[in-house]
């Protein structure tokens, strides 16, 4: 009998022959447990890397929007000022002067009628 219980003992334990390499039942277990719980390690930190840059893109996308819109404004003011001037410019070739400055005016009396 106690021939029996060493060779049971042999066959549990990690033992290499030749290139190849034998576990137990039980050191299987293990192993794929802690594999297992190595890739679900692995994988929760990509999601939350994942989440992480989806954030950082949101903030950019609405900082992207914002600037946008600050340069559209921009944009028409400009067209804007750039009517402006061009009125002036064409308004001082005709000849027409603006209404603040000293200009000689005639007034007529109306005249009664008869």
């Amino acid at each position: 009998m106690p021939l029996r219980h060493q060779q049971n003992l042999h066959r549990r334990q990690v033992y290499k022959t030749g290139s190849s390499f034998s576990i137990g039942p039980t050191t299987a277990r293990y192993l794929i447990l802690i594999l297992l719980a190595v890739f679900s390690l692995m994988f929760l930190i990509e999601s939350a890397q994942g989440s992480d840059s989806l954030i950082q893109l949101r903030n950019l996308n609405g900082q992207k929007d914002s600037i946008n819109k600050d340069l559209q404004t921009l944009q028409v003011n400009a067209s804007r000022l750039q009517s402006l001037q061009s009125l002036s410019t064409s308004a001082a070739s005709q000849g027409l002067v603006p209404l603040d400055s000293s200009v000689d005016t005639i007034t007529v009396a109306p005249t009664a009628a008869k």
